[in-house]
C-alpha cells in the first residue's frame, strides 16, 4: 500500500532539490560540449579546456566531491579514454586513471554510471557504491549523457559522498522515521540504525514508498 505522508514528502522533496539542483548544473556542462563536439573533431585538451570553469565554480560553490567529463571510447581524437576530471578540495585533475590492484587502464566504460546513460540516453544517480578510482568512500554520482551527431561522445557528472547526504538528509529523514533507497533497493540513507548504506531492504515490508521525481530513488517507511 503506497501512503503519502507530510513527513515522507518533505523528505522527498529534500532529495529531489538537491538532485535535480546537480542535474541542472550537468545540463549546462552538456549544452558546451554538444556545443564543441558538432563542430567537427575535439581533442582531449579543447574538451577539457571548454568545461573547466564551470567545473571549478561548481566545486566551489557546492558540497559536490568531484565533477567533470568523461569521455565515450574513441570520441576524443588523440585519448582513446579519458577524465576531465576535478575532485577534492585543491581541485585536483584526474585525466587518467588505472584499475585498482592491476595498474592497467581503467575502463570506466563498465561502469553503471557511464552505461545506463548510455543506454537510456537519460540522465541518471548511481549508488550507493564505494568509488576506488576517486574516493575510496561511499558515493551517488550522477550523470547526463553527451549526445552529438547521433552517438553518445561521454557523460559529464558530479559525485556526491554519502557522508554528505547524511548532513543533509538524516535530520528529517529521522522525524519521519524514514529511509532512502536506490532502485535495486539498497539503502543510501536510513534514520534505522540498523540499517547500513548500501543494505539491500525488501520493498515489500514498508507500508509507505514515496518514489523521488525523475531520480532512481524512493524515500520508504514501514
Amino acid at each position: 500500500m503506497k501512503v503519502q505522508t507530510a513527513e515522507l514528502s518533505s523528505c522527498v522533496e529534500t532529495v529531489e532539490t538537491y538532485f535535480h539542483g546537480i542535474l541542472d548544473e550537468l545540463e549546462a556542462m552538456r549544452t558546451l560540449l554538444v556545443d564543441l563536439f558538432d563542430r567537427g573533431p575535439v581533442d582531449s585538451a579543447v574538451a577539457r579546456a571548454r568545461i573547466e570553469p564551470n567545473v571549478r565554480r561548481f566545486l566551489s560553490t557546492t558540497d559536490i566531491v568531484g565533477a567533470g567529463y568523461v569521455a565515450a571510447r574513441g570520441a576524443l581524437s588523440d585519448e582513446a579514454l579519458y577524465l576531465a576530471w576535478w575532485q577534492g578540495d585543491d581541485q585536483q585533475l584526474l585525466a587518467e586513471s588505472d584499475a585498482p590492484g592491476t595498474g592497467d587502464p581503467l575502463d570506466y566504460t563498465r561502469h553503471p554510471w557511464f552505461r545506463t546513460p548510455e543506454r537510456t540516453g537519460r540522465s541518471y544517480v548511481t549508488g550507493p557504491y564505494v568509488d576506488f578510482v576517486c574516493t575510496d568512500e561511499y558515493v551517488m554520482t550522477s550523470t547526463a549523457p553527451v549526445l552529438s551527431r547521433g552517438r553518445m561522445v561521454g557523460v559529464v557528472g558530479a559525485d556526491t559522498l554519502v557522508e554528505t547526504l547524511e548532513g543533509l538528509l538524516l535530520p528529517a529523514m529521522r522525524s519521519a522515521d524514514a529511509t532512502l533507497v536506490n532502485d535495486q533497493g539498497r539503502t543510501v540513507v536510513s534514520a534505522d540504525p540498523h540499517l547500513a548504506t548500501g543494505n539491500l531492504v525488501d520493498l515489500s515490508a514498508y507500508a509507505e514508498v514515496l518514489p523521488c521525481r525523475d531520480l532512481p530513488m524512493s524515500v520508504v517507511r514501514r
